[in-house]
């Protein structure tokens, strides 16, 4: 099987069906063009994943209230919903699995207000100890480079349960972030990777939300280019405050 080719049929096909509503409509109304993406890649999410989860937009509600609404929500199939409606849902906090925004144009103004509002959400979360992969997915972007996204990751995050785990901007760029090495050793590493990837970004993004779900079910290197992303990595960034954490564990204190 050809893994990379078939990751750069996974863009071609997303740019062709994400522009299916624009041919029609033009920019007579944003919102319709807006939530046909998001279902784009709730479709793509939907048939890949196992028959135990489920993808849906909605609102996670918790005793202190619903969170914002989110585009693509993941979450286990056997776990109750509030309120359910095609894919518009409903859910409790303990059946998240993962949480995405997607955008079609994120750009250096926007960028900051779609991370925080993933952390505020994440933030509701907290005292449920979620285990979610929160991502966030654009189809094009204005930024000239992922530097201004890891500086942006560095500064945001400094507490661990606000943690945003991928981004994929554009077709060919990718970020990820690595709690423990990428050599699969256990070390706490914590720290943002990002990568140039030709016409693969949608791809690695899909298939690492796949891994995250699903670890125990999943060799990973079925799943990705027998290429490592690695030697197209061009940046990377410590997680502020982990530095500062792993010394201490290693202190004692």
């Amino acid at each position: 099987m050809n893994i990379e080719e078939y990751f750069k049929s996974l863009t071609l096909e997303l740019n062709g069906l994400k522009n299916r509503v624009r041919n029609f409509i033009a920019d007579a109304h944003w919102q319709t063009d807006g939530e046909w993406k998001e279902s784009v890649l709730r479709s793509f999410l939907n048939r890949n994943l196992s028959e135990s989860i489920k993808v849906g937009r909605g609102f996670v509600v918790t005793p202190f209230g619903p969170t914002s609404q989110i585009d693509v929500l993941i979450y286990s199939s056997d776990c109750p919903v509030f309120f359910r409606d095609g894919d518009l849902v409903f859910i409790p906090p303990e059946g998240v699995r993962g949480i995405i925004e997607v955008k079609t144009n994120i750009t250096s103004s926007s960028l900051r207000s779609t991370f925080e509002k993933l952390q505020r959400i994440m933030i509701q979360l907290t005292p449920y100890d979620i285990k979610a992969i929160i991502g966030l997915f654009s189809y094009d972007t204005d930024l000239k480079s992922n530097q201004p996204v890891l500086d942006l990751l560095h500064e945001i995050c400094t507490d661990s349960r606000k943690v945003i785990d991928l981004v994929s901007i554009g077709q060919s760029r990718f970020i990820k972030y690595w709690k423990h090495k990428p050599d699969g050793r256990k070390t706490l590493y914590e720290k943002w990777h990002s990568y140039i990837l030709d016409n693969m970004a949608y791809g690695y993004f899909i298939h690492n939300i796949l891994v995250d779900i699903s670890p125990q079910l999943i060799r990973e290197e079925l799943w990705f280019p027998e290429n490592s992303k690695e030697i197209s990595k061009d940046g990377e960034i410590y997680r502020l405050n982990a530095f500062n954490k792993r010394i201490s564990i290693r202190g004692g204190s």
